[in-house]
């Protein structure tokens, strides 16, 4: 295992991969660690572990791989619930996306994903995570756990795509995300985010964090071109938006694992955290 890696990241993925070599033998034959941990940004017991997995070609047409990738799926589930209730959430276990063998040299935004899985969610038709942005983390700073040297894969990552996909991003997804906070809080069905910023409970710090930092990783993406982590994102936040510090604060340090600030209260944090998604988005795609 790569020596750069945390300790705790390098054992959960030995055990992960020794697990998938169980439920699909010769079938992930390359490997790489993306996300917090390309970035420098990783947090033990907070970051998660984000993952590119090359199956081979030859278990492409298997008529179970499916099956048998969703299976190593539940094998991170005791991870899961373990780290849930250590307050840790999908920190604990390995999230990935599947690609066969003979696409990884294809222009991402082309690249059709086997599959993927996201804490306790499993994707049979797609993974979001094969995009621009986690390429350029692959390009970058990605980490080899399994066979050739990421140099040697022939990654395509579309550089130009980049900052049309970001802008296309905080449209479609972030937008609307931040508009769900100014509806009456009730219990609507939708995505799990979506259902958990309309909670007549109120948003918890980890929405707050989630919500205030993906769009100022966004806005720093376009404005420089460059992927940062989400402290990092925050940081830069409270110099770019001041007016916006007390929310920015909040998920700061829900990032950090520190003491969540007693101001501003927790009813305000719905309207904060709206105007500073606003706020924040119409400058990036000003």
């Amino acid at each position: 295992m790569n020596a750069a890696l945390p300790p705790d990241v390098a054992s959960a993925i030995r055990s992960y991969l020794r697990v998938a070599d169980r439920v699909l033998p010769g079938g992930i034959i390359a490997c790489a660690v993306t996300g917090s941990i390309a970035l420098g940004a990783y947090r033990p017991g907070r970051s998660d572990i984000d993952l590119v997995a090359v199956i081979a070609d030859e278990c492409r047409t298997r008529p179970d791989l499916l099956r048998r990738l969703r299976l190593l799926h539940l094998s991170q589930v005791p991870r899961l619930v373990v780290g849930a209730a250590r307050g840790r959430g999908v920190s604990a276990c390995c999230n990935t996306v599947f690609i066969a063998e003979s696409e990884v040299g294809r222009p991402v935004t082309e690249i059709p994903p086997i599959a993927s899985h996201t804490g306790e969610i499993f994707d049979p038709k797609g993974a979001f995570d094969v995009n621009p942005v986690i390429w350029k983390e692959l390009v970058d700073g990605g980490i080899t756990v399994r066979g050739r040297p990421i140099a040697e894969w022939e990654v395509n990552a579309q550089p130009e795509t980049l900052r049309p996909w970001v802008s296309t991003n905080l449209r479609e997804y972030w937008t609307p995300l931040a508009a769900q906070l100014r509806v009456r809080p009730s219990s609507t069905p939708g995505t799990l985010l979506r259902r958990l910023v309309t909670s007549p409970r109120g948003l918890s710090a980890g929405t707050v964090a989630w919500c205030v930092l993906g769009p100022a990783r966004m806005h720093h993406t376009l404005a420089t071109g460059e992927i940062i982590g989400k402290e990092e994102a925050g940081r830069r936040a409270l110099t770019a938006f001041p007016q916006h510090a007390p929310i920015t604060e909040v998920a700061l340090a829900k990032v950090r694992g520190a003491r969540i600030p007693s101001a501003p209260s927790r009813r305000q944090w719905r309207g904060l955290t709206a105007s500073a998604m606003e706020d924040i988005i119409a400058a990036a795609l000003d």
